[in-house]
């Protein structure tokens, strides 16, 4: 009866507290930096409508919630390819590896495009030169069991971000943990991501930007090229928190439905929900939607897993419709050993 009472305080502290970050409203959209670090970096917890900060398992766990890398027993390595909008790439990898106490994991994250043609106010059209950009994060992520039903995570990172002659570069941290119940698997997941210093941007193109202008010839009573967009950006800071459960769980047939709420700096509260069907331990196929999104909501997803000499690999993909932006696809593989 007492661990009845308790389950029954901590599943309503997560509704109260969820209800409450979905009556909040924000008027800071947009403002963040390095928003790459948005991205979904791999297809399993896409296709659930990034619902999955309950049920994330492994070593993608470093991404979703560094707490999951308290269940690996060996090695669990993992690399993704998201064909992003307008043409970019975003690449990730991972490798994690239980060190007696906990699994101790390294990761990088990269998102890269084309070159660009450089364009002026007097040569609109192009004038032959082309600059590079991209943007870059590499982390250290620890996960362990505090007590058999509580686990608990962080992950330290850098992040690099530049664009032409301009760069920015700075520190942050994640933390996060799953609470784990006997109720159908009921799990509680928590996570705080990107908590850390400011990005600040440097180089030739803002720093002789009043040159530049004035050797061009052309003047303005009131010039917006003098005016730097900002020199400094907060990341997109996220507390994020959800439950999963598994109504049905055998070993021909598994479901599992996760829910969660995402509560960003730098947009409004935002509704995620998820369902994962597995068959025979081998075929998941996976859905999707998320509230609080200009152009998402519906995702979709399916992942193959056998057993190829002794190691358990997963083949995973998803489908994210981005309404009149068209459509993102995520690839994975993930090997456990």
């Amino acid at each position: 009866m007492k661990n009845m009472i308790i389950k029954s305080l901590v599943l309503l502290f997560v509704c109260s507290y969820t209800m409450n970050l979905y009556a909040q409203s924000f008027s800071n959209v947009g403002s963040a930096g390095a928003t790459f670090l948005k991205i979904p970096v791999e297809p399993v917890g896409a296709a659930l409508g990034n619902s999955n900060v309950a049920s994330v398992e492994g070593v993608t766990g470093m991404y979703w919630n560094p707490s999951a890398l308290a269940y690996i027993n060996g090695t669990d390595v993992v690399a993704s390819h998201v064909s992003w909008l307008a043409d970019t790439r975003l690449s990730f990898v991972g490798v994690a590896q239980n060190i007696g106490y906990g699994a101790l994991g390294i990761s990088f994250t990269a998102l890269t495009m084309d070159q660009m043609e450089i364009t002026t106010e007097t040569q609109p059209d192009g004038t032959g030169q082309y600059f590079n950009a991209g943007s870059y994060c590499a982390g250290i992520s620890y996960g362990m069991n505090v007590i058999d039903r509580f686990s608990f995570g962080g992950t330290v990172k850098y992040i690099y971000d530049y664009i032409w002659t301009t760069n920015g570069s700075t520190w942050a941290f994640d933390l996060g943990s799953v609470y784990r119940t006997d109720f159908h698997n009921l799990r509680i997941g928590m996570r705080l991501v990107n908590f850390g210093g400011n990005i600040t941007y440097s180089g030739d193109a803002i720093d002789q930007k009043p040159s530049v202008i004035q050797q061009s010839g052309i003047s303005y009573p009131y010039d917006p090229r003098n005016e730097r967009v900002s020199p400094e950006y907060t990341l997109p800071q996220l507390f994020n928190v959800g439950i999963a459960i598994d109504p049905i769980n055998t070993k021909e047939n598994k479901l599992t439905l996760s829910a969660a709420v995402n509560d960003p700096n730098d947009n409004n509260t935002q509704l995620l929900f998820g369902g994962d069907y597995k068959w025979n331990e081998t075929l998941s196929l996976r859905v999707g939607y998320k509230t609080g999104f200009d152009e998402q909501g519906l995702s979709t997803g399916l992942g193959l897993q056998t057993n190829l000499y002794g190691m358990m690999s997963h083949l995973d993909f998803s489908y994210v419709a981005f309404g009149r932006l068209g459509h993102v696809i995520t690839l994975g593989i993930r090997i456990e050993s």
